[in-house]
């Protein structure tokens, strides 16, 4: 008699299979112009003409 062929076997799985919930930073460059901003802004608008 004869065995019974194989069952398939499920392979490990080489990425992960749930992404990771992406991080959201700010980048410095938008920091730096959004806390830059108001006051070159301020300044253009209160400087004496």
């Amino acid at each position: 008699m004869k065995p019974a062929p194989p069952k398939p076997v499920a392979r490990p799985a080489y990425h992960a299979a749930a992404r990771k919930p992406v991080e959201h930073h700010i980048s410095p460059v938008t920091f730096t112009l959004m806390t830059a901003a108001p006051a070159v802004l301020a300044i253009v608008a209160l400087r004496s003409r």
